[in-house]
């Protein structure tokens, strides 16, 4: 999930909903000893642990995890793999075979950026809006579990192109003349998104999120669950669904309906939030009390922090810092905003080393996170 400047940026106090959080949880714990007994507790800190063209592709032998980390079923080591387009079954393969045996998940990208699906969907709006692959989806899971990961998608929701002109209903439209909104001159490049507070739009995702479950996806990860750049002209010619206060309120509706297909298919989704926004107060969808993702996947982008970033009325430089150094501060400070058993941590950056995704492993380990993606 990329940080955009947006005309309309939001800041949302989150400290309420943690001092909340903490009392319910407090007294939920108290009656918990209180009726159960100690002697049954489990540890504290198990409380919401997760259950369970080739030339891009990293060499990623270095990574090593012990045997008996990845195979434990409780936790998530996983890789995700490229956001792209995936011709055939025998590309897709391939990315497996190089992913190696430090991990037991693999995310496989279903839905990307754009709006293309990466198989072969049956659902009539993919087909109307022609953005299926031909790889078939029985087909994906077979290739992930005979390699011996757990499999797991994810699912661009917003930045979604191409629907949007299939069906118009699903995207932003000017309140005077009904016509689709672009986010630039559409002959110089400018592309239509899936608006959140269209029913059509929840009921397409809602729709693919079902599909994917059916399949067998145990986790199904919710990305750019967010609104597009708008310029001030943009934001008054389409009016209420993008001017209202509240409009953070449509996109925790359609994370909500896709957690509720998920879950009818004994799947479980998650969705991915950036650090840096959490921090900034400028990621809407952050409302972790009305949100019902089953897990909170945290995107620890290193380019994200390589100066100054603010969080509350502090702030943290992170020129200078050590991959290992930045990403222990930047759990530290997630862990002030939502429970540490609540999140995975996600390690990224358009640069990203395989020393640098040994260190952050190690860290991770080192605090205590028993799951983790690295991206």
């Amino acid at each position: 999930m990329r940080k955009k400047q947006n005309v309309y940026k939001r800041k949302r106090d989150f400290h309420i909903f943690r001092t909340l959080s903490t009392v319910l949880f407090s007294a939920l714990l108290v009656s918990f000893f209180a009726l159960i007994g100690y002697s049954v507790a489990k540890p504290f800190g198990k409380v919401g642990e997760a259950k369970n063209d080739s030339s891009y592709l990293l060499d990623l032998d270095e990574l090593s995890v012990p045997s008996d980390d990845v195979s434990d079923e409780n936790t998530i080591k996983a890789y995700w793999l490229q956001e792209t387009e995936i011709k055939d079954l025998e590309t897709l393969e391939r990315m497996l075979d190089r992913i190696g045996d430090s991990y037991n998940t693999a995310v496989i990208p279903l839905k990307i950026s754009g709006g293309k699906l990466n198989y072969n969907s049956v659902n009539e709006g993919a087909i109307m809006a022609d953005v299926c692959s031909e790889i078939e989806i029985s087909d994906i899971i077979k290739a992930v579990r005979e390699r011996g990961y757990k499999p797991a998608a994810s699912l661009n929701t917003l930045n979604d192109n191409l629907y949007p002109k299939a069906d118009k209903s699903s995207g932003f439209v000017y309140k005077d003349t009904g016509k689709l909104w672009y986010d630039d001159n559409e002959k110089k490049g400018g592309k239509a998104w899936l608006s959140p507070s269209a029913s059509s739009t929840g009921t397409y995702l809602s729709s693919l999120t079902t599909e994917i479950a059916s399949a067998g996806f145990e986790y199904i990860i919710a990305t750019d669950v967010e609104y597009p750049q708008f310029s001030r002209i943009g934001l008054d010619a389409i009016g209420e669904p993008v001017t209202n206060e509240n409009r953070y309120l449509d996109l925790m509706n359609i994370v909500n309906k896709t957690a509720a297909a998920a879950d009818s298919k004994n799947s479980e989704m998650w969705i991915e939030i950036s650090a840096k926004e959490m921090f900034e107060g400028t990621c809407e969808v952050f409302q972790p009390i009305m949100l019902e993702t089953d897990k909170t996947v945290l995107e620890i982008n290193l380019d994200d922090f390589t100066g100054k970033v603010k969080y509350g009325s502090e702030t943290v430089n992170f020129s200078g810092m050590s991959t290992a150094e930045k990403v222990e501060k930047v759990c530290d400070i997630a862990e002030t905003y939502i429970y540490k058993t609540s999140f995975i941590p996600e390690i990224t950056g358009k640069n990203l080393s395989v020393s640098d995704k040994t260190v952050a492993i190690e860290a991770f380990k080192n605090m205590g996170y028993n799951s983790y993606i690295v991206r």
